[in-house]
């Protein structure tokens, strides 16, 4: 009889819990990969075609999910270039790159996300600090971090005697609506 009460407790309050989650889903805004050709120019490719399975209930630290791009969405002003890109990321082999948030800290210094961002099959975890506005049914996220090419199997392309540096540095300006 006792555990029979229990389990009905149990799943009462898991079913609970699980009707307070929220979708948050990606409204507008960018992801951009900055590098530079050593010696030469700046390359800002930029997407904002973007994809989100994400969700919280009503804390913000509860927020938990994927933030995903296509990688040829990724565009840059320079359209012989990103041909270049799109063939230095594998896309035809890994079209797609994502974010799996799996924490997120409220720390000293503002918010961190805290997950692993899968790239060319290679799976790295990520810290990335963030500012995060919460305002009813909105969900904006600002920030940034560095990875290295090197560190996804990626080779840094070179043309002639310039090199692409290996360090990226990806930033993020989402609007999220929440659901």
């Amino acid at each position: 009889m006792f555990s029979k009460i229990a389990l009905a407790v149990l799943t009462t309050s898991l079913l609970t819990s699980a009707s307070f989650a929220r979708e948050v889903n990606y409204k507008e805004g960018f992801i951009q990969a900055q590098t530079e050709i050593l010696g030469d120019s700046n390359i800002a490719p930029k997407c904002s075609h973007i994809t989100t399975k994400l969700s919280m209930d009503e804390t913000l630290e509860s927020l938990k999910g994927e933030i995903s791009m296509e990688l040829l969405s990724l565009k840059s002003e320079n359209e012989k270039r990103d041909e270049h890109m799109h063939e230095t990321l594998h896309v035809k082999e890994h079209p797609i790159t994502t974010f799996t948030l799996k924490e997120l800290k409220k720390e000293a210094d503002g918010y961190h996300l805290v997950g692993v961002l899968s790239l060319n099959k290679q799976i790295k975890e990520i810290d990335t600090k963030a500012d995060i506005t919460d305002q009813n049914d909105l969900l904006k996220l600002k920030g940034g971090f560095s990875i290295k090419m090197s560190d996804f199997g990626i080779e840094p392309p070179t043309l002639l005697f310039l090199s692409v540096r290996d360090e990226v540095t990806i930033s993020y300006d989402l609007a999220l609506a929440k659901k």
